[in-house]
């Protein structure tokens, strides 16, 4: 990756704490998506049953700024932020809660204070190829609606990642092993300055939450394994229709052995309204050549429960695509078609999708 390197040499300089730092260098560097997509959507709420069709631009763009180097001690620091605005979308708190952090690391140790920073299980591991995290995000509004698996927070295994907390770190050599507190689960951005009130979270998405993610190749060549759990506080533990604890548990593995990756992961969570939800993927890629992969991927969804909306049970979702990503080293181009089958768990509300991605980093 290109990067616009600044190196500053602070003899004697003064801080507010008296800090001396004696040598550190700022990065800045961004990413660009841009996509077209063409969505076919068949809903059966709609009259006649009549199926639509969509196309439209996509975009989505991000200017990383980071800062590192040693404190007066030796202790190794990074401190950064990054600025993100997509499509339409107005500047609003979003656009600045993304990748948000202070580092201190001793050795094979670091502490962080950060949000959206620390590893966390938003990626699907069967996604080999790339362009978008996982299916639903190329079937989004295939069928009228949400997919099962984005309404019950089952891709993200409700993990708490975005909101702003603190976390270790330790690096084994053969994994990573981390863990995470975040008082309020569902603050993706930190209170105002440091003189704004202090508000606790939504009871029934949970106060503060606690979570653990162990992830690498465990010494063996060629394959990677993840394990990430999660459990948040609720305000109001044993109240009707609401979670006591929010749980989340997701994890996966993969295996490479020559041109070929097999991938398969699990994700179960209990959502707001007591709805148990499961997630699970499985994918088979091949290796053209050094720059061009193709992926098959799978990916079903089941919930059952009771809710405030009257939710007992739903309809198995399906969701099947194709990948083709194709890297050109600055630009990376993807090839999505999709297709869904009972999206957002509705028997009938079925969808196919033909995306093309651009990912440009700088």
């Amino acid at each position: 990756m290109k990067k616009i390197l600044s190196t500053t040499a602070l003899v004697s300089a003064t801080l507010l704490a008296g800090v001396n730092i004696a040598s550190a260098h700022t990065t800045v560097t961004g990413q660009l998506d841009l996509g077209y997509k063409a969505l076919a959507s068949k809903s059966s709420t709609a009259a006649n049953d009549t199926p639509k069709s969509y196309n439209t631009f996509t975009r989505e763009s991000q200017i990383n700024v980071g800062y590192k180097g040693k404190l007066n001690n030796g202790i190794d620091f990074a401190a950064g932020f990054s600025w993100e605005v997509d499509g339409n979308e107005a500047v609003a708190t979003g656009s600045f809660g993304e990748n948000t952090y202070l580092d201190f690391t001793m050795g094979k140790t670091t502490l962080t204070i950060s949000a959206d920073h620390i590893q966390n299980p938003d990626f699907e591991i069967t996604n080999v190829a790339g362009g978008k995290a996982d299916l639903d995000d190329v079937l989004s509004g295939a069928g009228g609606g949400v997919s099962l698996a984005s309404t019950h927070k089952t891709t993200t295994a409700n993990s708490a990642y975005s909101g702003h907390g603190v976390g270790l770190i330790q690096d084994f050599g053969i994994a990573k092993a981390s863990i995470y507190y975040a008082p309020n689960r569902t603050g993706g951005a930190a209170t105002a300055d440091n003189t704004s009130d202090v508000t606790r979270g939504s009871a029934e998405a949970g106060n503060s939450q606690v979570e653990f993610l162990v992830d690498g190749n465990f010494g063996i060549t060629g394959a990677r394994a993840f394990y990430y759990q999660g459990k948040s506080k609720s305000d109001v533990p044993g109240t009707a229709a609401v979670a006591s604890d929010l749980t989340g548990r997701k994890y996966g593995a993969s295996y490479n052995f020559g041109q070929i990756t097999l991938a398969a992961s699990k994700s179960d969570v209990q959502s707001t309204s007591n709805v148990d939800a499961a997630t699970k993927s499985f994918s088979a890629s091949y290796a053209i050549n050094k720059d061009l992969v193709v992926n098959l991927i799978q990916a079903t969804t089941t919930a059952d429960g009771t809710s405030t909306t009257a939710i007992a049970t739903t309809s198995k979702e399906t969701l099947k695509g194709i990948n083709l990503g194709y890297n050109l080293g600055p630009v990376t181009l993807n090839t999505w078609y999709a297709d869904g089958s009972n999206v957002g768990g509705v028997a009938g509300n079925d969808g196919k999708a033909l995306m093309f991605i651009t990912t440009t980093k700088f």
